[in-house]
């Protein structure tokens, strides 16, 4: 008698309870949805709040929905998702009690999200550190510099850079990220130290002498310490020619008698003086020797007073963080550049492995979850709006419209999910997520639809559609609103499992090299570890490991959900 007053759904969740299992393993799933929902808290390079030069600053929430940052369409919409989901569960809970004004509710909120999701793909927020108005005015300045350059060659100096000028055009948030960049590469060379020594050690043993531990950080520092003495080398190549070279051009620019403006555009560019008119193809030539060697030398010497300079500034800006907070597991964005050499992946430890492409395991297996859920959730719900109206609509009527829809699955069944994909990826010569969806979506609703299809043929028969009948119902509002919430509980048994079948089709395409190019699919990391198999098989398997967890609780959640649903194992 205590348990009369507990709703059907209130009972089945009871029931599901009591398979402790089944509940450990919706908690796996759950936590694999709120990291998939709340990624970059959890990896990314743009830390969520840092104070600099006096200022603070939330980098992360200002490029969430920057897509030069997130390049993904579906990164998007989970970053979107990272504020909506709360009002989706409290909508849930505040409203439990009102199951109609909780749909509208819920309706609402997700009407919201897609339209604020479309807003934000039409019109994309700007880069906060580039600025249009310093942008436009160094166009102008460049534009100017070519004109002259096209007019007076040998009188106009090429622009060379400048390090407190580019500093002076940066915007505050250029400057931080030059800054965070530069820190993080720093840090992250620090935590690989520990390996510095077993690294040098089977280096010795293959005969190799003075290796540099190939961090991020070292092979950055190395590549400008080897620009600086490029541009050294110059310097000192050019030294002894390089002061009779600029007073050739002094005597020139002293002589030179500019022609009017108006008719540059009649002349050659090097009639740029009456001085020049008088000159001897011999003397031309020397002047455009020492023109060379005058830039040559200048543009050395800037570069080089450029990189140190610029090595100088982030020394002393890096003190300048304070109050730095940044995501809680990687400090590394899954498209960024993470890794140096990949022979280090044969010493760090799996927290700290690269891809192929250097980028950083740990964040493309937490990014990864996405598309295994998008995958998952959208293909099966278009093969539910398929599967659904037809099965309903033959196991209703019968007959003739019930023939030419069975006929219709029957037909549809002998293509395969998996070879379909496989033949259409082939045949558009495109890898996109959404081809994939939408393939599984089309190819995949037969079950759903059988299932319906049996459903309404047995509750059809019962009295209270009888009763329906007599007062008068359409048959839209019997099929959809009597019969249809009634097959729906058992289908629910079915969902979880198609669910798994989405998710492993997508994972082998990907595994096969069909995947989305540059994506961090589950498949695609699968894919990388086997191409560099068995050299570098570790990459194999954290991919694996993850995707047979969420698979193995998928399936565990079905198992449970089916024996709650089913009204003979049910306990009072």
């Amino acid at each position: 008698m205590k348990h009369q007053h507990l709703t059907y759904w209130q009972t089945v969740w009871k029931q599901f309870c009591r398979h402790r299992l089944g509940v450990v393993a919706l908690l796996v799933v759950v936590f694999f949805v709120l990291v998939g929902i709340y990624a970059p808290l959890l990896a990314s390079s743009k830390p969520l709040i840092v104070q600099f030069q006096g200022e603070w600053y939330f980098p992360l929430f200002r490029y969430l929905f920057y897509p030069a940052f997130f390049t993904k369409y579906l990164d998007i919409f989970y970053n979107l998702l990272m504020f909506t989901f709360p009002l989706f569960v409290c909508a849930w809970i505040i409203f439990r009690h009102h199951p109609q004004k909780r749909f509208w509710i819920l309706a609402s909120i997700g009407c919201l999200h897609i339209l604020l999701f479309l807003f934000l793909i039409l019109d994309p927020p700007r880069d906060p550190a580039v600025s249009p108005a310093i942008n436009q005015y160094r166009q102008e300045q460049l534009q100017k510099h070519l004109q002259k350059m096209k007019f007076a060659p040998l009188l106009t100096s090429p622009l060379l850079p400048d390090w407190h000028q580019d500093l002076q055009d940066m915007t505050p948030y250029a400057q931080l990220n030059l800054v965070l960049r530069y820190q993080h590469h720093q840090l992250q060379h620090q935590r690989l130290q520990i390996y510095e020594q077993d690294y040098e050690a089977q280096a010795k043993r293959r005969g190799q002498s003075h290796t540099l531990f190939p961090s991020l950080w070292n092979l950055t520092y190395q590549q400008e310490k080897s620009e600086q003495e490029r541009h050294q080398q110059v310097l000192n190549q050019l030294q002894a020619s390089y002061s009779q070279s600029q007073s050739l051009l002094t005597l020139l620019k002293q002589s030179c008698e500019p022609l009017k403006e108006s008719i540059y555009s009649s002349l050659p560019p090097w009639l740029i003086c009456s001085f020049l008119t008088k000159l001897s193809s011999k003397d031309l030539a020397s002047f455009l020797e020492a023109k060379r060697i005058v830039d040559k030398y200048e543009r050395a010497q800037a570069e080089l007073l450029y990189l140190q300079e610029r090595h100088t500034w982030l020394d002393t800006q890096v003190k300048q963080l304070h109050g730095e907070v940044m995501p809680l597991i990687r400090p590394f964005h899954w498209e960024d550049d993470a890794g140096g050499d990949q022979s280090l992946n044969h010493f760090v430890s799996w927290w700290d492995l690269t891809r192929i492409n250097r980028k950083d395991m740990v964040s493309a297996l937490i990014f990864g979850v996405r598309i295994s859920l998008s995958v998952g959730l959208l293909a099966i719900g278009l093969a539910l709006l398929i599967g659904i109206p037809i099965g309903a609509f033959a196991g209703y009527y019968g007959g003739k419209i019930d023939l030419m829809a069975y006929r219709l699955i029957e037909i549809w069944e002998s293509m395969p999910t998996f070879f379909m994909l496989l033949m259409i990826v082939a045949f558009l010569q495109s890898k996109s997520i959404f081809l994939v969806i939408a393939v599984i979506g089309l190819f995949g609703w037969t079950g759903f639809s059988r299932f319906v299809r049996g459903e309404f043929f047995r509750q059809k028969q019962m009295l209270y559609v009888e009763a329906c009948r007599a007062m008068g119902y359409p048959d839209r509002t019997i099929m959809f609103s009597h019969l249809l919430p009634n097959a729906i509980p058992p289908l629910l048994t079915l969902v979880p499992f198609a669910i798994m079948g989405a998710i492993t089709s997508e994972a082998g395409l990907s595994f096969l090299g069909l995947g989305e190019e540059g994506s961090n699919s589950w498949g695609v990391l699968m894919d990388e570890g086997r191409t560099a198999f068995p050299a570098e098989s570790y990459l194999l398997w954290p991919p694996a490991i993850l995707l047979t967890i969420l698979l193995v609780a998928i399936a565990l959640v079905g198992d449970s959900l089916r024996d709650a649903l089913d009204p003979k194992l049910h306990a009072y």
